[in-house]
Formats: structure tokens, C-alpha cells, sequence
């Protein structure tokens, strides 16, 4: 999610990835297992950033060392969903203290007899993913079926609101989809300024057979490509060679990770603890690994994140796809012939013996029979909407949770530099020179190549947690960052 000086960026609730294009070119655009520039480079890319409403500035972060190694980005996309008003972060995770059973509360409440909630938050079986939204969104809509609502309005066009509103209109009720951002999708996001689809949201699909959203996709001709995690290669970015060390602790990191089931995880212990009990968190490997394993597959740090989490869910041990051809056309396949109000945000929903009211910000009154309220979870958490009644139930299983921050950057080369791994794992990732541990360490500390996926050659770099959350303020910045830790991963 970036810029250049040239490009006329799109407000952020149309889209939150922005492109940066190289100097005066005209460009195209959970992880399940559950990169800076020098100044001279960085004029070469041409990247005068504006970020969202942030001043132009090509200064370099502190810490950045000049010398580069790997060829220049030929153009970048980053993603900022942490400051999307519509999204506040990326998917929800369990948090320690808070018990799993909380998305079960969720997924079950039924509110005024009429209005129901759906999204990944609450789905027990494939929480914080796109099988989790689908999945409660059918749910949501067969609930409300059972009392053979005429009318129905769902909140939110995301792939949770999507599912819910086919299903109900498949059986035959008048549905009306009020969405907030001027798009469909949610946290589905296809930047195309590259011409070719480009995921800068949800990008995977977990556990993919048989999933309802391997389904869609085939329907929809959409290709398909499998990960294969263990086609990996670890870097050191202090020797700038491969590191065994760093693979070998992934491995013991992965390992206790399996054990987690056995032990009868305590809603009180975080993973951070759980960890140190085991002597796994000390060195600088296993905080990388911790990283890549961890808080990039959950967005959130293992000092927040509650042990609970490891156990939560269901697998088929499928594996995972990446999803090419744009994967918002699945949401917007769903919706198709169904009555979508964009840019209408609802404020309030108003359950009484008869039906239910809505207010939308607009200062329209709607009425319907039923209501799905399919926002994210950091939006339930914020009231928007306001809902009545609001179960004492439901409100603390909704504080219960919270959402977890994974961003990314997207890379396109000349050529592919960087070998035929799918897996790049940057032990030491960031800041060049930051303390090992801090969260600049820890920052961009894996990579996938998507050059299969997208027909040319490029990276995609992860920062989860903290350290997505302080990343630098311009987009710029974050690419530089992860060119820094490519430069200095390759330099041996």
C-alpha cells in the first residue's frame, strides 16, 4: 500500500493498497502456517511518498545502511489496513485471558430474535479466515431462514456479508446489502494499477479441500497455486548467507508449537510465557522464528496472544492455495443481481416485536424483517453499528477478542534475483542494525515468491504485531525497509 508523486491516489475506503511507481513509468496493478533503500537508490525509484494524508518525504529511516546488492524494485504496493477506517486492523485473534469459547457465543447469538452477526471472529471451526467469514455467513442466513423472514438487510460486503446475502436470496428473501466503503470485498482487497491482479488483503485459502471458497474459485476459473512451506530458504541479514540456525530453530519452534494440544492450554498463559518455559524465546533465531510462526500468523505479539489460540479451529491438513486472478470476484460473484448501498455506513439497528430499524449516516431510516450485521470485528467493537438489545453475553465475548495487524509489501523485479524458493525467511529483518529482539528486528522477517502467481517476477513481505504497527509512516519508508533487508540477506 504506496505512491509516487505522478499517481493520483484513490480515496482509502476505495482502496487500501496504493501503488508506487518506479521514476515516471506508467504502471498497470494467515499465512497459514497460520525489506531500506540508499539515497541514491531511493532517487532512482523516484519514491516522493504521500502516504494518506502524510507529507511527501524521502528521507531515509534511522539506522539505514547505502550499500545495495539486488536490483531495484521496479514497482511496489503496500498495504496499511491497520488505518483503514472500515477494517482497524486485519483479522481477529484470541488474546490471553480470554477464553476460546467466545467465538461459539458469537456465532450462536441471536439478538431481538432478529438480528444475527457474522464474520471470521465468530466462526469456532476456521476462525480470523475467509473459510471462517463464508462459513458464518451462510450460518447467519440459515438462522434467520428459520423464521421465514420477507426481508432482510445485511451490513457489510465483505465475504461474510457476501454469503450470507446469496443464501438468503437464493431462498427466495428480498435482500438489501448496506456497505460503508464505496467497494465490495471487505478485507478482500485486488489491486489491479498493475494490470494484474494483485492480493493486498486475504490472499490464501486454508486448508483448501474441499472448502466452499476452493468451490468459488473453480467456478469462477480462478487459478489456484498450492504453497509449499517447507521450499524455504533462511538468510541471515548479519552474514548475508543462509543460516541453518535459523532454519533448525523454525524447526524446534514448530515443533513445540505441535505440542500445544497436548498440554491443556490455560486461557491465563500467553504464548510469550508458554515459550519462555521452554527456554524457546532467548536468542535472535528463535525471535525471528517467533515472528515468522507467530505473530505473522496471528497478527498479534506472543506477549498478547493467548495460548488458547494455538488449539483453536479445525484442519484438514489440506494445505493452503494462493488464489490468482483477483479474489474479490468471489465476493462480488456472490452479490451478483443483489441490491448493494455503497458508501453507507449504519450507525444503528433497532430490534422491536415487529421488525428492525436501521440508521444509516445519511440519515436514512430502513426497515426490515431481519438483520445480519457482518463488520468487522473492530467496528462491533466500536459500536458502529449500535446495536439493540446488545446481550451482556455478547458484548463480553465481542471485548473478549481482538484484531490482530499483518501487513505487506509487494515487490516486481526486472528478473527473478532471488532463486526458486517460495519461502524467504530474513532472520534480522527491518532496520539494518537494529538490537536484536526490537521490533525494527523484527519487521519483514519472511517473503513469498508470487512470480508463479502473477506472471512476473515478484516478492511479497510480511510484518506482523508491533512491528507492523511501527513500521514507518510512509510508504516509502516500508519499501525501503524491505529492500535494506534484502540487500543485506544477499550480500555474501
Amino acid at each position: 500500500m504506496f505512491r509516487v508523486a505522478c499517481w493520483n491516489p484513490q480515496p482509502m475506503d476505495a482502496a487500501m493498497a496504493t501503488p508506487t511507481y518506479s521514476g515516471g513509468m506508467r504502471s498497470p496493478a494467515p499465512v497459514s502456517r497460520r525489506t531500506l533503500l540508499g539515497a541514491a537508490a531511493l532517487g532512482a525509484l523516484g519514491l516522493a511518498a504521500t502516504g494518506y494524508g502524510w507529507p511527501r518525504s524521502t528521507m531515509l529511516p534511522q539506522g539505514v545502511t547505502p550499500a545495495q546488492v539486488t536490483p531495484t524494485p521496479l514497482r511496489s504496493l503496500v498495504s496499511r489496513w491497520d488505518i483503514n477506517p472500515w477494517a482497524r486492523g486485519s483479522y481477529s485473534a484470541l488474546p490471553v485471558g480470554t477464553d476460546s469459547s467466545v467465538r461459539q457465543v458469537l456465532a450462536s447469538a441471536l439478538m431481538g430474535g432478529r438480528i444475527v452477526l457474522a464474520g471470521e471472529y465468530c466462526d469456532p471451526g476456521h476462525p480470523s479466515t475467509t473459510t471462517g467469514a463464508y462459513s458464518s455467513g451462510v450460518r447467519a442466513a440459515r438462522r434467520l431462514l428459520r423464521n421465514s423472514p420477507r426481508s432482510v438487510v445485511v451490513i457489510g460486503a465483505g465475504m461474510a456479508g457476501a454469503a450470507a446475502a446469496r443464501t438468503l436470496a437464493d431462498a427466495g428473501v428480498s435482500v438489501t446489502v448496506l456497505e460503508a466503503s464505496g467497494r465490495v470485498g471487505g478485507r478482500i482487497l485486488t489491486n489491479e494499477s498493475w494490470g494484474r491482479p494483485v492480493e493486498m488483503g486475504a490472499a490464501w485459502i486454508h486448508d483448501w479441500q474441499p472448502n466452499p471458497i476452493t468451490t468459488l474459485a473453480r467456478n469462477a476459473d480462478l487459478p489456484l497455486r498450492v504453497t509449499n512451506y517447507d521450499d524455504s530458504v533462511v538468510r541471515d541479514t548479519v552474514t548475508g548467507r543462509v543460516s541453518s540456525a535459523g532454519a533448525q530453530a523454525d524447526d524446534r519452534l514448530a515443533a513445540a508449537i505441535d505440542s500445544i494440544g497436548d498440554a491443556e492450554p490455560s486461557r491465563l498463559t500467553s504464548v510469550a510465557t508458554w515459550l519462555r518455559r521452554r527456554d524457546l524465546a532467548r536468542g535472535r533465531f528463535d525471535q525471528w522464528a517467533t515472528a515468522t510462526e507467530l505473530t505473522q500468523e496471528y497478527g498479534l505479539d506472543p506477549a498478547r496472544l493467548g495460548q488458547q489460540a494455538q488449539t483453536e479451529g479445525s484442519s484438514n491438513d489440506s494445505g493452503d492455495v494462493l488464489v490468482g486472478g483477483g479474489y474479490s470476484q468471489l465476493v462480488s460473484g456472490l452479490l451478483s443481481r443483489i441490491t448493494v448501498s455503497r458508501r453507507s455506513p449504519v450507525t444503528a439497528v433497532n430490534a422491536d416485536a415487529r421488525g428492525v430499524d436501521l440508521r444509516v449516516n445519511d440519515g436514512r431510516v430502513l426497515r426490515a424483517d431481519a438483520v445480519v450485521v457482518a463488520v468487522p470485528l473492530a467496528l462491533l467493537q466500536a459500536r458502529l453499528p449500535a446495536i439493540s438489545p446488545w446481550p451482556r453475553a455478547v458484548a463480553g465475548a465481542v471485548a473478549g477478542l481482538t484484531t490482530g495487524n499483518l501487513e505487506k509489501v509487494v515487490l516486481q523485479y526486472e528478473r527473478r534475483w532471488w532463486g526458486s524458493h517460495q519461502v524467504l525467511g530474513m532472520v534480522g529483518g527491518g532496520v539494518a542494525g537494529a538490537p536484536a529482539g526490537s521490533v525494527a528486528a523484527l519487521r519483514w522477517t519472511e517473503m513469498f515468491d508470487l512470480t508463479d502467481l502473477l506472471g512476473v517476477p515478484s516478492l511479497v513481505a510480511f510484518s506482523g504485531g508491533a512491528a507492523a504497527r511501527a513500521r514507518p509512516r510512509t510508504n516509502a519508508g516500508c519499501v525501503a525497509e524491505v529492500v535494506a533487508v534484502l540487500n543485506a540477506a544477499y550480500r555474501g
